[in-house]
């Protein structure tokens, strides 16, 4: 753990913990500022969503200049931009200039994430095992982040109101300064010890693993962002305190955060397909138990698996994109981000639209559960046809 935590990768650790805690602290702030200008309960929905579109379409563009400039000038200048994005909340006075600062934050978010990984990656170890130590640490990073910035802002709104942006902005300044110390690339020692030999597998297994984790990615965070987005309004319909819905909530994010845990301390995940295969069916079966749920304990069981599939299938997209994917790292990100951006938009939207269709707030898990049945078959259909692609291709 200290080998791989010293820097100069710690800092790029440090600073997605720190970008996703201000981040998240930023998302929440801006809900409270909407309610403040008096934002009916539509455009709420929609200050809650914009910034997760606009990130997913930014994304298909953001890769490509990854690549052209390197992820060390485009990570600094998303924080640079990011930092007068949340300053410019801070001052906002008009819903209208709100939703366009949230687009902007999108945007801006867009060329961070993608960048960051892509950075972590050129410094991580080429081999295998080294990569999914590096990336198990820097998703439990951000992850753990993204959980602790919804608590602070929800303690730093009833203190300092607006100045919940300004801890924000402190926690950017403090990046950019990470960031700033930080090499674009690892030096190799003059004698360098070999983990493991140099081999990578078979490109055409890469490929199909990745496809298929990114359908995953996209039905999990589908899922997910079903749960953070309605289950508050279940829990206040079935009389549960906030803290059991907080936890609950939170649940899908903790047990994402144990499978990253648990791919940073083996690498016997890497590369065997059944691993993948496991994911959609305890997804749906979370999003089932959680539509049928009538006690706390149903729930945050189903909650968990949810969240067991999403690290899975985040893992997978994520791992093979940069492994198999080295001379264009920061495209095969800006794919992986831009699915999980369209699926924790499309969740919410369309869950919520058949929450209010139905009169039943769990038929939006059950919509989640379907959508988890149709990614797995739709992963059975892809891996099928590209293996059949791969043999003729051979023979």
């Amino acid at each position: 753990m200290r080998q791989l935590l010293a820097a100069p990768s710690q800092k790029l650790i440090s600073s997605a913990f720190l970008m996703d805690l201000a981040g998240a602290c930023a998302m929440l702030a801006v809900q409270f500022v909407g309610v403040a200008l008096g934002a009916s309960p539509t455009v709420l929905g929609i200050l809650g969503c914009l910034g997760g579109g606009t990130y997913a379409i930014a994304c298909l563009g953001s890769g490509a200049i990854v690549d052209r400039f390197g992820p060390r000038r485009a990570t600094r200048l998303s924080i640079a931009l990011t930092i007068l994005v949340w300053l410019g909340m801070a001052m906002a006075g008009r819903i209208g200039l709100l939703l366009g600062l949230v687009v902007a934050s999108g945007v801006v978010g867009a060329l961070f994430w993608p960048s960051l990984m892509v950075w972590l990656a050129d410094l991580s170890s080429e081999q295998a095992q080294g990569l999914g130590r590096a990336l198990g640490v820097f998703n439990i990073s951000w992850s753990v982040g993204l959980l602790g910035g919804f608590v602070v802002a929800g303690a730093l709104w009833d203190w300092v109101g607006r100045g919940s942006f300004y801890f924000s902005v402190a926690a950017g300044v403090v990046i950019l300064v990470l960031l700033q110390l930080t090499p674009g690339r690892a030096t190799r020692p003059a004698n360098p010890t070999v983990e493991e030999p140099v081999t990578l597998p078979r490109p055409a297994l890469g490929r199909r693993l990745r496809i298929a984790g990114r359908v995953g990615v996209f039905a999990s965070f589908f899922s997910t962002t079903i749960v953070r987005a309605l289950f508050p309004k279940v829990g206040e319909t079935l009389g549960y305190s906030s803290a059991l819905v907080g936890w609950a909530a939170g649940m899908p994010y903790l047990s994402a955060i144990a499978m990253f845990a648990i791919a940073r301390l083996t690498s016997r995940w890497q590369y065997h397909p059944w691993k993948l295969w496991i994911a959609m069916p305890l997804g749906a079966v979370g999003m089932v138990l959680a539509t049928y749920a009538h006690t706390p304990w149903q729930f945050l069981l189903g909650f968990c698996l949810i969240g067991v599939c999403a690290g899975i299938s985040y893992l997978a997209s994520q791992f093979y994109g940069l492994h198999q994917s080295e001379n264009r790292r920061g495209a095969s990100m800006r794919h992986h981000e831009a699915v999980v951006g369209a699926g924790a938009v499309a969740g919410p939207l369309l869950g919520g639209m058949v929450a209010d269709y139905t009169g039943q707030l769990s038929a939006a898990f059950a919509l989640g559960a379907s959508v988890m049945v149709i990614a797995g078959l739709v992963q059975i259909v892809l891996w099928w046809v590209m293996s059949r692609a791969d043999e003729a291709s051979v023979a």
